[in-house]
């Protein structure tokens, strides 16, 4: 018996030395890796790395489009790891926050329009490095409760867990974002039930990702507007170097509102995009004050969409393909602003709308004008429109047609 304790004193004390020797080791491992992946992410500097024993402190130093910032990361050498979720087995575990001194004006004052004055970071990047070499990315958002010029806003929190290893070979992950609420002048004008998703991507290949939202309750100029068991599915996949192909499915099979609108689905298809023409176009979808649609759209951009809407008057149906060559050069002088926009432009779209649908809708007005000057066509109940531009022709039903009357016509300025 005296034995047996002497056996697992000295087991225990092993375990004991390795624990706390173990990090001597593996941080001038951790310190090589880290500034390897950092050299992968574009636009990424450190700032300094301090190494201790049980841990380690670096600052990365981030370019933006619109200036830079810099992040603090915090790493602990494992193998016993303090997570922000409990004790852990692992190599290594680091927290990553903005450094909020250092942050950008312009970006700070969009996040304490949400968050309120910060003290501390709102979003918090943690990453767990287990013993098997798989790495555990977390995106964690602060929840927050602020009252300011838009209203009184809330927000449960949220997480973006992505799992990879060391070469990223394969990412899945998943997405659970808590509820929010906007009250604006003691009435809620927007409220959402959590959202959840996955999403799968492997490099040099592509991916895909499903998002749910079960319920999406909001004032709209028309009334109430309620949402059920919404779902977006998107798919990726690399053509060739720094060129997707995406595709996504928006699905809102219930809504109940003012309006006579049961159900909408819309299918996008960008067939050919660079990856850096995305990331612009993504970008422009952000809310903004002002903006130069000049500057905004001189990318190019290859967009095919299906769009059905159910209503309780009938289904309107709008196909368009879409080859936007973008307006890189200078506008010819002379030329007119329509015909400056239709010159890079080649696509079709076709309208098939049953008429009451359309004729009980807030379209109403401009239906008519185009109906009334034949542009769309009455059969049977239902109003059709076919529309093809060829860099500055324009044809409405086969027939050529000067570009403005057309667009006088679609905003309803005849």
């Amino acid at each position: 018996m005296k034995l047996l304790r002497s056996l697992l004193f000295i087991v225990l004390a092993l375990m004991v030395i390795s624990a706390l020797a173990a990090p001597g080791f593996i941080g001038p491992k951790v310190e090589e890796i880290w500034k390897q992946q950092l050299g992968r992410l574009q636009g990424g500097n450190s700032t300094g790395y301090e190494r201790g024993w049980f841990g380690a402190e670096t600052n990365t130093e981030v370019a933006l489009p619109d200036g830079t910032t810099q992040l603090n990361t915090e790493i602990h050498h494992g193998p016993v790891l303090l997570t922000s979720k409990g004790p852990r087995l692992g190599v290594v575990y680091t927290e990553t926050r903005l450094e909020l001194d250092q942050l950008q004006p312009e970006l700070r004052a969009q996040l304490e329009s949400i968050y309120g004055a910060l003290q501390v970071s709102p979003v918090v990047l943690e990453t767990l490095v287990t013993a098997d070499n798989r790495v555990l990315n977390t995106l964690r958002l602060d929840p927050f409760k602020n009252t300011g010029p838009l209203g009184e806003l809330e927000f449960d929190g949220g997480e973006i867990a992505v799992s990879t290893d060391y070469s990223g070979a394969v990412l899945n992950g998943v997405v659970e974002l808590g509820s929010l609420r906007h009250i604006r002048e003691g009435i809620e004008v927007l409220f959402t039930e959590p959202l959840e998703g996955e999403f799968e991507y492997m490099p040099g290949e592509g991916g895909n990702a499903e998002l749910r939202l079960s319920l999406l309750r909001a004032e709209s100029d028309s009334g109430p507007v309620q949402l059920r068991d919404v779902t977006l599915d998107l798919t990726l996949e690399e053509l060739a170097a720094q060129t997707l192909k995406v595709i996504s499915d928006l699905k809102l099979p219930t809504v109940d509102s003012a309006t006579p609108i049961t159900s909408v689905r819309q299918q996008m298809t960008l067939p050919r995009i660079k990856t850096a023409d995305l990331g612009h176009y993504l970008r422009v979808l952000l809310p903004a004050p002002e903006r130069n649609w000049a500057r905004e759209m001189s990318r190019p951009l290859r967009l095919e969409q299906q769009l059905a809407i159910q209503s309780r008057n009938g289904p309107v149906l709008v196909d368009a393909d879409i080859d936007w060559r973008g307006m890189r050069k200078s506008s010819r002088r002379g030329a007119s602003e329509i015909d400056q926009w239709l010159k890079p432009l080649v696509g079709s779209m076709t309208v098939s709308a049953a008429e009451q649908a359309l004729l009980q809708s807030p379209l109403v007005g401009q239906a008519m004008l185009l109906r009334d000057y034949g542009l769309l066509i009455e059969d049977k109940g239902e109003l059709q429109m076919y529309l093809k531009v060829n860099r500055g022709q324009l044809e409405v039903n086969g027939e050529q047609l000067p570009a403005d009357l057309i667009v006088m016509a679609l905003t309803g300025r005849f």
